[in-house]
């Protein structure tokens, strides 16, 4: 999550005066004080862990933490930023995660062959719990030393459990009144399906010393084997949290917000004696917001271990593997 510990100030900072600073700074240090080149270690510095080759932010402007590498091209401005004592990760990053996700899902509309039966009442379906797993290849790039965008493919696949009551009596009114026909129906559909993942998403963040904030906007589409439409999905979500070192430890820790909006179509095959109906079942996330926490370990400034559990109705579990360069 270091990959967080950006700071909109900087990039701020950097636009509205980069140059000036720069020069300025140039001639401060020509110019600087024994007493000030010799200034105590404030406590976030004192704070860095000293067996770690991943660089800490001390807040004092004129300590630049700059990489001479080929990828500084990017973020753009990150060598000012880099200069002025802000650390930046390191612009390019591709990542392997998996999510698991367990949540209950709202039935917006049931259609039997086309029609729809959740209206008159003729079908009940009070809700869906979905479970599904999730790979993800991510690669991402800093533009700027407070905005990043990525792309996502993956692949999924899950289960969607429901009780299922249906009266067909209001659709084949004279069929159902033949002695023998048992136009009720109370069951249970059990759906399992997989699909392909991809997506886009933008991340702005910033931080400062001890502490960061940040806020990711991300969508997707996957196209369900059992259904005619992609399933398409919003996720907005934003975090706060704390940089430094617990013992061994050199990451950040944090609490934060989930935005879930996702819509999908499931497609069911019910037979019925000789016949077989297509009962179709729109549903949506129930509830849209849940919590999170999670912590990353920065093992070096190109790798990196990220967890996250999500708490509340939707219950998830997170872990990425990250390699920046």
């Amino acid at each position: 999550m270091k990959n967080y510990k950006k700071t909109l100030l900087t990039g701020i900072l950097v636009l509205s005066c980069g140059s000036p600073l720069l020069a300025q700074q140039t001639n401060d240090k020509e110019a600087a004080s024994e007493a000030e080149q010799n200034q105590p270690a404030d406590a976030a510095t004192q704070r860095e862990n000293p067996s770690s080759s991943v660089p800490y932010e001390s807040g004092r402007v004129g300590e630049p933490n700059c990489e001479d590498r080929w990828s500084n091209f990017l973020p753009i401005l990150g060598k000012a930023a880099c200069e002025l004592g802000y650390v930046l990760p390191r612009p390019f990053g591709i990542s392997m995660g998996y999510m698991h996700q367990d949540q209950p899902f709202d039935v917006g509309g049931i259609f039997v062959n086309g029609i729809d039966v959740k209206t008159p009442g003729v079908a009940v379906v009070n809700e869906v719990q979905n479970e599904e797993s999730t790979y993800t290849l991510r690669a991402d790039v800093w533009i700027l030393p407070f905005w990043n965008i990525y792309g996502i493919l993956g692949q999924t696949s899950g289960q969607a459990i429901g009780p299922l009551m249906v009266s067909l009596e209001p659709v084949f009114p004279i069929l159902c009144k033949l002695p023998g026909n048992n136009c009720n129906v109370d069951t249970t559909f059990k759906l399992d399906y997989s699909a392909n993942v991809r997506g886009y998403g933008t991340t702005i963040a910033g931080g400062y010393k001890d502490f960061f904030g940040m806020i990711d906007f991300n969508w997707s589409t996957a196209d369900l084997d059992i259904s005619l439409t992609d399933a398409k999905a919003k996720v907005i979500s934003s975090r706060i949290g704390w940089n430094g070192k617990i013992g061994g430890f050199t990451g950040v820790l944090w609490v934060g917000v989930m935005y879930q909006d996702i819509s999908q179509t499931l497609d069911l095959p019910l037979d019925i004696g000789e016949d077989t109906l297509l009962v179709t079942i729109e549903q949506s996330t129930q509830e849209a917001y849940n919590y999170v926490i999670g912590g990353q370990w920065d093992i070096s400034r190109s790798f990196s271990v990220l967890a996250e559990i999500g708490m509340g109705k939707r219950k998830s579990q997170m872990l990425n593997l990250t390699y920046r360069f």
